[in-house]
Protein backbone atom coordinates (compact mmCIF):
# COMPACT_ATOMS: atom_id res chain seq x y z
CA UNK A 1 0.00 0.00 0.00
CA UNK A 2 2.83 2.23 0.77
CA UNK A 3 4.73 2.09 -2.59
CA UNK A 4 1.82 2.34 -4.43
CA UNK A 5 1.69 6.00 -2.67
CA UNK A 6 5.24 6.54 -3.37
CA UNK A 7 4.68 5.39 -6.84
CA UNK A 8 2.00 7.74 -7.58
CA UNK A 9 3.63 10.00 -5.92
CA UNK A 10 6.82 9.85 -8.20
CA UNK A 11 4.47 9.67 -11.32
CA UNK A 12 2.91 12.88 -10.67
CA UNK A 13 6.25 14.94 -9.66
CA UNK A 14 6.99 13.92 -13.27
CA UNK A 15 4.23 14.49 -15.02
CA UNK A 16 4.18 18.20 -13.66
CA UNK A 17 8.00 18.13 -15.17
CA UNK A 18 6.87 17.36 -18.37
CA UNK A 19 4.31 19.57 -18.34
CA UNK A 20 6.28 22.35 -17.69
CA UNK A 21 9.45 20.71 -19.69
CA UNK A 22 7.12 20.84 -23.00
CA UNK A 23 5.23 24.07 -22.32
CA UNK A 24 8.16 26.18 -22.60
CA UNK A 25 10.18 24.74 -25.94
CA UNK A 26 13.14 27.01 -26.08
CA UNK A 27 12.37 28.61 -22.69
CA UNK A 28 14.37 27.63 -19.49
CA UNK A 29 12.79 24.55 -17.66
CA UNK A 30 12.20 26.47 -14.15
CA UNK A 31 12.98 23.43 -11.03
CA UNK A 32 9.95 22.67 -9.62
CA UNK A 33 9.45 21.44 -5.66
CA UNK A 34 6.93 19.53 -4.06
CA UNK A 35 6.29 17.79 -0.81
CA UNK A 36 3.93 14.56 0.32
CA UNK A 37 4.09 14.26 3.89
CA UNK A 38 5.30 10.99 5.40
CA UNK A 39 6.26 8.73 3.21
CA UNK A 40 9.45 6.49 3.03
CA UNK A 41 11.53 6.88 -0.13
CA UNK A 42 12.44 3.84 -1.52
CA UNK A 43 16.99 3.27 -1.67
CA UNK A 44 16.98 3.48 -6.01
CA UNK A 45 18.00 5.27 -8.50
CA UNK A 46 15.56 4.79 -11.23
CA UNK A 47 14.92 6.04 -14.56
CA UNK A 48 11.34 6.65 -15.92
CA UNK A 49 9.88 5.90 -19.17
CA UNK A 50 10.35 9.49 -21.02
CA UNK A 51 14.11 9.10 -19.69
CA UNK A 52 13.82 11.39 -16.89
CA UNK A 53 16.82 10.16 -13.85
CA UNK A 54 15.10 9.99 -10.28
CA UNK A 55 17.48 9.85 -7.28
CA UNK A 56 16.58 8.97 -4.09
CA UNK A 57 18.17 10.68 -1.33
CA UNK A 58 17.68 11.38 2.80
CA UNK A 59 19.29 13.34 4.96
CA UNK A 60 21.04 12.63 8.80
CA UNK A 61 22.80 15.33 10.93
CA UNK A 62 24.88 15.95 9.19
CA UNK A 63 25.58 14.29 6.31
CA UNK A 64 23.30 12.90 3.00
CA UNK A 65 23.17 9.16 2.24
CA UNK A 66 24.34 9.92 -1.71
CA UNK A 67 27.26 11.95 -1.42
CA UNK A 68 27.90 11.48 -5.71
CA UNK A 69 25.47 12.06 -8.66
CA UNK A 70 26.21 11.40 -11.83
CA UNK A 71 23.29 12.66 -14.81
CA UNK A 72 24.42 13.18 -18.47
CA UNK A 73 23.65 16.77 -19.70
CA UNK A 74 20.22 17.79 -20.70
CA UNK A 75 18.47 15.14 -18.42
CA UNK A 76 15.47 16.02 -16.68
CA UNK A 77 16.26 14.86 -12.72
CA UNK A 78 14.06 14.82 -10.04
CA UNK A 79 15.67 14.46 -6.60
CA UNK A 80 13.32 12.52 -3.89
CA UNK A 81 14.56 13.91 -0.76
CA UNK A 82 13.49 12.53 3.05
CA UNK A 83 14.90 13.94 6.01
CA UNK A 84 15.53 11.00 8.47
CA UNK A 85 17.26 13.19 11.31
CA UNK A 86 16.83 17.01 11.90
CA UNK A 87 15.49 19.32 9.60
CA UNK A 88 17.17 19.63 6.28
CA UNK A 89 16.99 20.47 2.60
CA UNK A 90 18.36 19.83 -0.68
CA UNK A 91 20.56 22.80 -2.71
CA UNK A 92 22.21 23.13 -5.68
CA UNK A 93 22.44 26.19 -6.63
CA UNK A 94 23.93 26.69 -10.73
CA UNK A 95 20.59 24.90 -11.38
CA UNK A 96 18.39 26.83 -9.07
CA UNK A 97 17.32 23.88 -7.90
CA UNK A 98 15.84 23.34 -3.72
CA UNK A 99 13.92 20.90 -2.31
CA UNK A 100 11.51 23.10 0.59
CA UNK A 101 13.22 22.60 4.06
CA UNK A 102 11.44 19.45 5.78
CA UNK A 103 11.34 17.87 9.29
CA UNK A 104 12.46 13.69 9.64
CA UNK A 105 9.97 11.58 7.84
CA UNK A 106 8.56 14.47 5.43
CA UNK A 107 9.32 13.66 1.41
CA UNK A 108 9.94 16.72 -0.64
CA UNK A 109 11.12 16.88 -4.18
CA UNK A 110 12.51 19.10 -7.51
CA UNK A 111 12.72 18.19 -10.39
CA UNK A 112 15.06 20.57 -12.91
CA UNK A 113 17.23 20.20 -16.22
CA UNK A 114 21.00 19.68 -15.97
CA UNK A 115 21.84 21.33 -18.85
CA UNK A 116 25.24 22.68 -18.27
CA UNK A 117 28.02 19.93 -18.11
CA UNK A 118 30.50 20.41 -15.52
CA UNK A 119 30.89 19.64 -11.38
CA UNK A 120 28.52 20.93 -8.66
CA UNK A 121 28.00 20.74 -5.20
CA UNK A 122 24.97 20.22 -3.31
CA UNK A 123 24.11 20.77 0.26
CA UNK A 124 21.88 21.65 3.23
CA UNK A 125 21.19 25.32 3.47
CA UNK A 126 20.03 24.58 7.05
CA UNK A 127 22.03 27.12 9.55
CA UNK A 128 26.02 25.50 9.45
CA UNK A 129 24.55 22.14 7.99
CA UNK A 130 26.83 22.89 4.33
CA UNK A 131 29.82 24.13 6.50
CA UNK A 132 29.57 20.95 8.72
CA UNK A 133 29.91 18.92 5.85
CA UNK A 134 26.36 18.20 4.55
CA UNK A 135 27.40 18.25 0.87
CA UNK A 136 27.69 16.23 -2.25
CA UNK A 137 29.03 16.19 -5.55
CA UNK A 138 26.63 16.54 -8.72
CA UNK A 139 28.52 15.18 -11.95
CA UNK A 140 26.76 16.65 -15.42
CA UNK A 141 28.64 14.71 -18.06
CA UNK A 142 28.80 15.91 -21.51
CA UNK A 143 26.29 13.52 -24.00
Amino acid sequence: MRSTYIIVGIILVLLAGVFVFTSSKDEQVPATTTTVEQQAVPETMVEDDTGNVIFNVSGTNFAFDVTEITVQEGDTVTINFESKDGFHDWVVDEFNASTLQVNPGTVTSVTFVADKAGEYEYYCSVGQHRQMGMVGKLIVETK
